[in-house]
């Protein structure tokens, strides 16, 4: 429900409460003072009747005859309603019943009680009494509805300017959280709402000053690292060719090094590009399963130095053609395998495998025991994130691959995931269409 909605429907119940409750109160008010002024006026017609009788039986005439009299002479006040008793409660003339009297009047004759008169039945309106009332009860309800419009309005603005402001405070910070830093408001609604908005827009152009450093930062990192690294590999070839030769294991440490420099320099430059959103993609087509091959080929001799087996498994057996950037794959393979050999003990495995999913073929990496907290999964493709478990050999990593490898999905419009492998470690599955969409 929405901010503006439930603070109206509150108000609006609120509002009906202020409004039917007392009106409810006006209605039974009402009804009980017209009942109470037709008993008092029972009380007098009543008085009159008695003495009535009270004449009637001074002249010796039986009380039971006034009855039909009364009843013909007053039929829509008292008669049918009235009766006469005699003073030990008798039934004289009229309706009887057990019910107490609601009106009594005494028939005195010689300073003697000789009757009662009692009124036995509640009244009736006549259609008199029912005008007044039904006149009474419509003010009634249209003063009630009145008020309940009025605080219904009432409502609606209170709503709204409450409401608003906090909207836009809302669509500042998505917008903020989006990456738009050109916020616009308008300075309304109470004083610390209208602060917070402005705050708010403060903060989004120092965190753009801030982000916007941080990619010309890496961008400039990673052109500065390149340069070194590619010419420390002209260096080491030169150093290889070299006379007296140099110890094998320290030449082979060296070029290790250097093509860990190289792949730390290439992750960092399409990571900051990817964030600028500027990472070049040069779409061919390729065949997956080759490169596959070729990762694998290429990951081999490093993986079984260090006690971990690359394989592969469900790769289709005919050839298959996709419309990729066959580097950039490449690239992503070598950071995945990266990313597995890292957690990856010795007497473990890596798999790789390919699957047809529609119009996109599924790319799954597949490593040993141990895995990762299902939970942090997700955190692996953040910068520079790094697990504790990593095994000591790869300490120096940068932190960079799969952070690359979602930089180069996110490239040919598709999705990477991580989560738990079947064979006790983590799984990394990359969807990517066979072809780029077109506009």
């Amino acid at each position: 429900m929405r901010l503006f909605t439930g603070l109206f429907l509150t108000l609006a119940g609120q509002a009906l409460l202020a409004a039917a409750v007392p009106g409810g109160l006006l209605v039974w008010n009402m009804h009980s003072s017209y009942m109470a002024q037709l008993a008092a006026r029972d009380s007098e017609r009543l008085e009159a009747f008695a003495a009535l009788a009270a004449e009637a039986a001074r002249a010796g005439r039986p009380l039971e005859l006034l009855m039909p009299e009364l009843d013909m002479r007053d039929p829509q006040r008292l008669g049918g309603r009235v009766a006469l008793v005699t003073p030990d409660g008798r039934p004289i003339a009229g309706p009887s019943t057990t019910a107490p009297p609601r009106v009594e009047r005494p028939v005195v004759l010689n300073g003697q009680t000789v009757a009662l008169a009692r009124v036995v039945r509640p009244p009736q309106l006549t259609s008199e009494d029912r005008r007044y009332l039904a006149t009474q009860y419509i003010g009634i309800a249209a003063i009630v509805l009145g008020l309940f419009v009025a605080l219904l309005v009432a409502a609606y603005e209170i709503a709204r300017r409450w409401a608003r402001p906090q909207e836009e405070l809302y669509r500042m910070s998505r917008d903020v959280v989006q990456g738009d830093d050109e916020v616009e408001f308008e300075e309304r609604g109470p004083r610390e709402i209208a602060g917070t908005i402005r705050n708010l827009k403060r903060i989004a152009r120092q965190f753009s000053r801030v982000e916007a450093a941080r990619r010309t930062w890496l961008v400039s990192i990673a052109d500065e690292l390149k340069r070194p690294t590619q010419e420390l590999g002209g260096r080491l070839s030169l150093l290889a060719a070299s006379e007296p030769p140099i110890d094998a294991e320290l030449m082979t440490a060296l070029e290790d090094d250097q093509r860990r420099l190289t792949r730390m320099a290439e992750d960092l430059s399409a990571v900051a590009l990817a964030d600028l959103g500027r990472l070049p993609v040069r779409f061919a087509n390729v065949d997956p399963r080759a490169l596959i091959h070729n990762a694998v080929w290429g990951n081999s001799k490093r993986a079984l130095a260090m006690g971990v087996r690359l394989e592969t498994s469900t790769l289709p057996e005919y050839t298959i053609l996709v419309k990729w950037d066959g580097e950039r794959i490449e690239q992503l393979f070598g950071a995945l395998i990266e990313n597995s050999l890292r957690y990856t003990p010795a007497g473990g495995r890596i798999v790789l495998g390919l699957e047809g999913s529609r119009d996109a073929w599924r790319l799954i990496i597949d490593d040993s025991a141990p895995g990762v907290d299902v939970g942090l999964a997700q955190r692996l493709f953040e910068p520079f994130y790094r697990m504790t478990e990593a095994r000591e050999d790869m300490a120096t990593a940068s932190g960079l691959g799969l952070a690359t490898a979602r930089a180069i999905v996110e490239a040919h419009h598709g999705r990477i995931e991580a989560g738990r492998s079947p064979i006790g470690g983590l799984r990394i599955m990359v969807v990517l269409p066979a072809s780029p969409p077109t506009a």
